[in-house]
């Protein structure tokens, strides 16, 4: 998900002003009087990380475009970044409006970067120089239980809260963005070694079943800005920054939890343009919610200043940090909210046709529709010589996640 495509808001904007005006008992608003101004959108960053990184360039489309579709490519591009000593690094463009830096790329502390942007259509875009700054390192990763609301009075979500400490985070900025990804191992607790295949008359094949679907991986990632600053403390820590709330019940079957953690070191303009857009994003639920209106970021056009581009090119020094943990690791109290299917679904041993076990024949006919759908998540398996049927969660990973295990995984 890319955070700073803002067109996408300012469409939805667009679209709350249409109905309301639809709705009005004053005069019909006609949708022709309202021009439509396509801007460019960009959406990037480089850090002092050796690795493949990305600028993405996108145009705004009008409201009464294709609402499947969310931005317009900005193709055929030239766009590269030079540093203050003169270093040019060349993008290319791998993917529709999507350019890459080369594999071995990575920024150096201390000194500066500019993007350059030349369009297919000769128009031409630069940043302002930004100074690539070191990131200290994250401290401490750990988790507390909390409980989310959802309303605010019947809807809860009782979960876990990951935080992170940074004794020095008052070394080279005092404002940083963060950003995470997780992975959850998934392990089933029985052995699928049978299959049960639907054959066209309803009735069902028993076939041996081969493929290992014992162990997988669920992975995610950050898709919230997330921000904080050092600029309140007084000895230069920064203390429980909260960066991921998961409900208990996504850690239902994982025997083992990873979650990565990288800190941003980014400028002060940077901090105030995503907390802009952060807030913009938190307050577009109403119409009476207050309006940010558009939120510019450091890219201007070298022919026209006065034009607007959306999105933001970041410069940042960045540190990571990784931990492992069971789930007794977890606070205490979020284990007691953990739901576990492979105890509250018990295991079934059935003998006969399994038609008559899917349609639930041997049951009485007021529950029947009840139970048919709760076997629907039932697989069969053979264990000691019999057949027996579990929730699938229990039989077959990849409901929960992806076989192949991720490199990083010990």
């Amino acid at each position: 998900m890319n955070l700073w495509k803002l067109h996408t808001s300012t469409k939805l904007v667009l679209w709350c002003l249409l109905l309301m005006a639809l709705t009005s008992c004053v005069e019909e608003f006609e949708t022709d009087s309202i021009k439509f101004e396509q801007l460019l959108v960009v959406d990037g960053n480089i850090s002092d990380q050796v690795k493949q990184h990305a600028i993405h360039l996108n145009y705004t489309i009008p409201m009464d475009g294709n609402l499947a579709q969310q931005n317009a490519p900005a193709t055929g591009a030239s766009v590269w970044v030079e540093d203050n000593l003169g270093n040019k690094t060349y993008f290319t463009e791998l993917e529709p409006g999507s350019y890459y830096s080369p594999n071995d790329f990575g920024g150096v502390i201390g000194r500066s970067y500019q993007l350059f942007i030349s369009t297919a259509e000769g128009k031409n875009y630069q940043t302002p120089p930004q100074e690539m700054m070191s990131a200290p390192e994250i401290s401490n990763i750990y988790n507390r239980f909390s409980i989310e609301l959802g309303d605010g009075e019947s809807t809860y979500y009782p979960g876990v809260q990951f935080f992170v400490d940074v004794a020095d985070a008052a070394s080279s900025t005092q404002f940083y963005r963060y950003e995470w990804n997780d992975a959850h191992q998934v392990t089933a607790r029985y052995t699928k070694n049978l299959d049960a295949v639907l054959q066209t008359n309803g009735s069902y094949k028993v076939v041996p079943f081969t493929l290992n679907v014992k162990e997988c991986y669920r992975e995610s990632r950050f898709n919230k800005i997330i921000l904080a600053t050092s600029t309140n403390s007084s000895n230069g820590e920064l203390l429980e920054v909260p960066i991921k709330f998961s409900q208990a019940e996504d850690f239902d079957v994982t025997t083992m939890y990873s979650i990565e953690v990288t800190q941003r070191a980014i400028s002060a303009e940077a901090y105030s343009y995503f907390r802009k857009i952060k807030e913009f994003n938190e307050s577009n639920g109403s119409l009476f919610d207050k309006q940010q209106g558009t939120v510019l970021g450091n890219v201007v056009s070298v022919e026209n200043p006065d034009e607007k581009v959306l999105g933001y090119f970041e410069v940042s020094g960045t540190s990571s940090k990784r931990v492992f943990l069971q789930l007794s690791d977890l606070d205490p109290q979020v284990l007691d909210h953990i739901i576990y299917p492979c105890t509250v679904f018990h295991i079934k041993e059935f003998e006969g046709d399994l038609r008559d076990f899917y349609n639930a024949t041997d049951v009485d006919e007021s529950i029947r529709h009840q139970e048919t759908v709760l076997r629907s998540f039932y697989e069969i398996f053979d264990q000691f010589g019999r057949w027996h049927l579990a929730h699938r969660h229990c039989v077959d990973c990849r409901y929960r996640g992806s076989l192949g295990k991720p490199d990083y995984w010990p």
